[in-house]
């Protein structure tokens, strides 16, 4: 339908998709639409509708007449109020003076040597290569291809510098796609320009263009065949757009009697069903047109999800307003944010914390390093201390009493287990090598640790208690296998303990094939296990015929008996019951016990903190691996449909977990219905055992593209090209189960994607769990999670006291530093402070900040001040403060000042100074004791005068001749003339 676009401007349009999709793609260049960021998907192609599009473009676009898609978030995005100061284009055969030209590149962030270099009459950038004669441009070439023209932007990270907004240099009309979305901060740059919403949620006035929106066929195409005939009929013209290939066949085939024809470019003819690749959502009648959308097929009419991605833990030191922070003198207090105050003609910055009642404490940004971050959140906030009241050091009294019994009572059963007499577990020079050749790849590091402590307490005359802890598929089984290995190469025997019948037999075929050609005798006892098998095994393990056995819990029932125990494996020890437990204590007893883990409870991880259970923990993935991209979002049908879709055409598989048995059968003929074009297999706990084991099978070797399951496949089941995983109400699930479950993907070098399904309305404690699971992205994020359940659900009971009260007023970091002092104290060993981080008070008159003026976020200032208050070494000070450069130009004078002290305060630490002050004529560094050890050489030599004090023990440096900010410098060079501590 013909429309004059004029007429639009100013209106508001309640239209379905497609049809907004196609009046914006007959507007004239320039236009502009913006959109929500989760539905730039929806606009980033309209090829079908015969027009290119540039989608979220930056400076290489500006001045381009075309049609131009933002998300809202580009639109304000920082742009330069002189676009073509930050724009280089390079055309072949035009002039460039070199001055200029170098000049250029500078201000465009680009230094000389670092970022392109100079080859007589070449300028050589690692993707571009410019060849001049004289000063004419003869060659351009892009990444090894000639160009005849090429536009070169800013350094990345100069945009943050940029004071005007992108959308205010792009000029045409603007289509608001869900306007009721879009951000305050829009409407005012709108003024003046012809606009159009797309949808509700403005004051403008409503304009009926004639579309009638088609609601959704919910997977019924039978409903849509008998439509398709009458519109046919009527010799309109059909257009059904489809997003995925596999449909466009699928649908090619089902729609067949209709003849479809599959088109590159819209329109097709009238009376004809045409098919185009798209992917537009919704649809409608417009007069003669019929406008279809593969969404709408298959949708069902639910509320669209807004997803959220898990972010990764790039960045977990960054303050946010709004954090608990743990101050050791004043207790917890919310950090409200950063200010900027004047002392005595000095400048800083300081944190600003508040306390109960009315109390707020300015500390200033160099004392960050002191404070320790509280796990509450605002939904269920710790209780704020009150300052000046001893509030908080009688808390901490109050936990030292509890901790020193707890303490006590721990020790004792540790002292017992020591004391108890084991076996040792020599090395076999000829016999450990035989199980080394079978491992296809190198151990990591963490992995051959991990393996030198096991065979270490294996070797130590009393039991083993160690835990491994390591993510999914990094190598836990390994360490296992060759402790095992050892176990039997002295004649004992070893028992591995699984909570899954599909685990056991996984294991059990990885033993089997380990251990082929070795004179060691392996049985599995699961249901799977036929009944004159487990006899003999039964048998064998009584004779000492069999060496190693793989079982569920059912090796914990009393006729399971051995002839000579020397190992107990027990993976994820969270999935057993407390009768299994009294069980596996009964057993490991005497015994060697290694635990192996993905996500350990609290508990156990508590224990393993403190040094009450050996820990190892396995935390480098295996070369190639990525970590598995998280999505979190309320239950959205269409969602479900893409995500399996999209795996399917890179010819993977899709796991998809239903929480309820009752209903899975019912799911699957919504599956069925909702993605046609998978075939789908179903496994739960109440099938037959052969059934489950059989459809495993068929979906490990391709016979089904999707397994709906229950939480039956946490544990066990790994199929490499299994790269999809969603579950359904997730909000009922626990940390370690999600974590599991996610952990059936990614397992090869391909990226995985994990999708997490909840209601609208969630309980604070499962939105802090999936909050957690969906940001502990990151491979190796297994220990930090379990950390997190700690934080959310407490540690239960360590035998009887109740210490979730005090974990919660204190944190757990306090609690468990109060813990190990008193562990220590018990032992009478000396607290090491190798390692530890010492702090120093520096108070010097120099006024050291990052300004607002210069880094305009405070965000971004706290990230910074996070960042230089956890570095370690010069070096990490050095690449800040190049990062500061890039993104904001040449430091100020105060942001120099503050890196200069960062560094003195790096010095100062390693070489034990406890604190650096000043008064009138002289700046003084204190340090803990005399005598001092130094270069009294090189003191003499120093441009200034050292004066070396005994009390307090120090020196006094002169400030006669020297500057304010030359203070660190002056400090430094004394302070490396002193031995380190």
């Amino acid at each position: 339908m013909e429309v004059a676009l004029e007429r639009l401007y100013g209106h508001r349009l309640p239209l379905p998709q497609v049809v907004a999709a196609l009046l914006f793609a007959r507007e004239r260049p320039p236009a502009l639409l913006l959109v929500p960021e989760e539905r730039l998907r929806r606009y980033r192609d309209l090829g079908a509708l015969g027009v290119p599009v540039y989608v979220n473009p930056g400076l290489e676009a500006w001045e381009e007449r075309a049609l131009f898609v933002f998300s809202y978030e580009e639109a304000l995005a920082p742009f330069p109020e002189d676009p073509s100061a930050w724009r280089l284009v390079l055309e072949v055969g035009r002039s460039y003076p070199r001055g200029e030209l170098l000049d250029r590149l500078l201000r465009m962030g680009y230094a000389r040597d670092e970022d392109y270099r100079v080859l007589g009459g070449v300028l050589e950038f690692p993707e571009v290569r410019l060849e001049f004669y004289g000063e004419e441009l003869e060659r351009l070439l892009v990444a090894g291809e000639a160009r005849r023209r090429h536009v070169l932007l800013p350094k990345p990270g100069k945009a943050e510098g940029f004071t005007s907004r992108k959308i205010l240099h792009f000029p045409g009309p603007v289509y608001l796609d869900t306007p009721a979305l879009a951000p305050r901060e829009l409407w005012p740059l709108l003024a003046g320009r012809p606009w159009v919403a797309l949808g509700g949620g403005v004051e403008l006035p409503l304009l009926d263009l004639g579309v009638r929106p088609l609601p959704p066929y919910r997977g019924s195409l039978k409903a849509l065949e008998k439509d398709l005939a009458r519109w046919l009929g009527e010799g309109r013209r059909v257009s059904l757009f489809v997003a995925h290939e596999r449909t466009l066949d699928y649908l090619k085939r089902r729609l067949a009697p209709f003849q479809p024809r599959v088109l590159e470019r819209f329109p097709g003819p009238k009376g004809q069903l045409s098919l185009f690749r798209g992917a537009f959502e919704g649809g409608g009648e417009w007069g003669e047109e019929v406008l279809l959308t593969e969404a709408l097929i298959f949708a069902t009419g639910a509320v669209r999800a807004r997803v959220r991605v898990g972010e990764g833990l790039a960045d977990p030191g960054a303050l946010a307003p709004g954090d608990f922070l743990i101050h050791p003198e004043h207790g917890v207090g919310q950090y409200l944010g950063l200010e900027t105050r004047e002392v005595l003609g000095v400048r800083r910055d300081y944190l600003v914390l508040r306390y109960k009642g009315e109390g707020k404490l300015y500390l200033p940004v160099e004392q960050l390093p002191l404070l320790k971050r509280h796990p509450g959140t605002t939904d269920d906030p710790p209780e704020l201390s009150s300052l000046g009241k001893g509030e908080w050091q009688r808390l901490k009294e109050k936990a030292r009493k509890d901790v020193e019994e707890l303490a006590a009572r721990l020790l004792v059963l540790q002292a017992k287990r020591k004391a108890t007499p084991g076996r040792a577990f020599a090395p076999l020079p000829d016999w450990d090598p035989l199980i080394e050749k079978g491992f296809p790849h190198p151990l990591t590091p963490d992995q051959k640790q991990a393996l030198e402590e096991v065979l270490r307490d294996l070797e130590a005359p009393f039991p083993m208690d160690r835990l491994i802890s390591g993510d999914v598929g990094f190598g836990k089984t390994e360490i296992a296998l060759r402790a095992a290995h050892r176990v039997v190469g002295h004649g004992a025997q070893v028992a591995f303990l699984v909570p899954t019948t599909l685990l056991a037999e996984q294991h059990g075929k990885t033993f089997r094939e380990r251990f082929a050609g070795l004179p060691v005798r392996i049985g599995v006892l699961s249901r799977f296990t036929p009944e004159k098998e487990e006899e003999a095994i039964l048998k064998g393990l009584r004779e000492g015929t069999v060496d190693i056995v793989i079982g569920t819990h059912r090796l914990l029932q009393p006729d399971v008996r051995f002839k000579d125990l020397g190992l107990l494996i027990v993976d994820e020890e969270h999935r057993f019951g407390v009768a299994q437990k009294e069980r596996i204590r009964e057993l490991k007893a005497e015994v060697d016990t290694l635990y192996l883990s993905a996500t350990p409870i609290p508990r156990t991880l508590y224990s393993a903190l403190v040094g009450l259970k050996d820990l190892s923990s396995i935390k480098t993935p295996p070369p190639g691996r990525k970590p598995i991209r998280t999505f979190l979002a309320p239950f959205d049908p269409l969602l479900v449909r893409e995500a399996i879709l999209q795996e399917l055409e890179r010819g993977g598989r899709v796991f998809y977990v239903h929480d309820r048995v009752a209903s899975i059968e019912a799911r699957r003929r919504y599956l069925e219905n909702l993605v046609p074009e998978a075939r789908i297999g179903v496994v739960h706990g109440k099938m037959p055992e052969g059934l489950v084991e059989e459809t495993m099978l068929l979906f490990a070797e391709g016979a089904y593209d999707v397994l709906l399951a229950t939480t039956i496949i946490e544990s066990g089941l790994d199929v490499g090209e299994a790269n999809t995983i969603l579950i359904e109400r997730a909000d009922r699930l626990g940390l370690a189960t999600l974590y599991q479950l996610r952990g059936r993907v990614g397992r090869r070098e391909q990226e995985a994607y994990a999708y997490l399904f909840h209601p609208p309305r969630l309980t604070e404690a499962a939105e802090r769990r999936l909050s957690a699971i969906a940001d502990l992205s990151d491979l190796g994020s297994g220990h930090l999670l379990a950390e997190k359940d700690m934080e959310i659900r407490g540690v239960g009971n360590l035998l009887g006291p109740e210490q979730h009260g005090h974990i919660r007023a204190l944190s757990l970091e306090v609690y468990t530093e109060l813990l190990e002092e008193a562990i220590r104290k018990l032992k009478g060993e000396v607290k090491e402070v190798k390692g530890e981080r010492r702090h120093v008070t520096l108070d010097l008159a120099l006024s050291a900040r990052l300004p607002a003026e210069y880094v305009p976020s405070l965000e971004g200032r706290s990230r910074y001040y996070s960042r230089l208050a956890e570095a370690k070494t010069l070096a990490e000070i050095s690449r800040i403060a190049r990062e500061l450069k890039e993104r904001y130009g040449p430091l100020p004078e105060e942001a120099e000042n503050f890196l200069a002290l960062a560094r003195l305060r790096l010095v100062a630490e390693r070489k034990g100074a406890v604190s650096l002050t000043e008064d009138l004529t002289h700046l003084q560094v204190i340090f803990p004791r005399w005598p001092l050890d130094y270069d009294a050489r090189g003191l003499k030599g120093l441009p200034f005068r050292v004066e070396l004090t005994q009390y307090p023990p120090g020196f006094r440096l002169e400030k006669k001749g020297l500057r304010p900010r030359e203070y660190p410098e002056a400090l430094m060079q004394v302070l490396y003339l002193f031995a380190d501590r």
